[in-house]
C-alpha cells in the first residue's frame, strides 16, 4: 500500500474533527447573538401588558378558561 493510502484515514478523521469544532463554534456564536435579542424584564405588580392570543391557541370551546384573576394572592407571591 502506498504511503498517501495510508494517510488517508487520518487525514479524513482529522478534517472530521476540524469540521465539527468550526460547526460548534459557529453554533456558540449563533447562540450568543440570539441570546442578546431576547427580551428580559421583570413585571411588577399592577404593571400591564398585553398578549396575543392566536385562534389556534384558543378554539372557541376553550374560551371560557380564560378569565380574570381578582384575587392577586393566587397569582403574586
Amino acid at each position: 500500500m502506498s504511503k498517501s493510502a495510508e494517510s488517508l484515514p487520518c487525514r479524513v478523521y482529522n478534517l472530521h474533527i476540524e469540521i465539527m469544532k468550526q460547526i460548534q463554534a459557529r453554533n456558540e456564536q449563533y447562540k450568543f447573538r440570539a441570546d442578546l435579542l431576547k427580551y428580559h424584564d421583570a413585571l411588577n405588580v399592577r404593571d400591564y401588558f398585553m398578549i396575543q392570543i392566536r385562534p389556534e391557541w384558543c378554539p372557541l370551546e376553550t374560551d371560557h378558561k380564560l378569565q380574570v384573576v381578582l384575587d392577586h394572592s393566587k397569582c403574586c407571591k
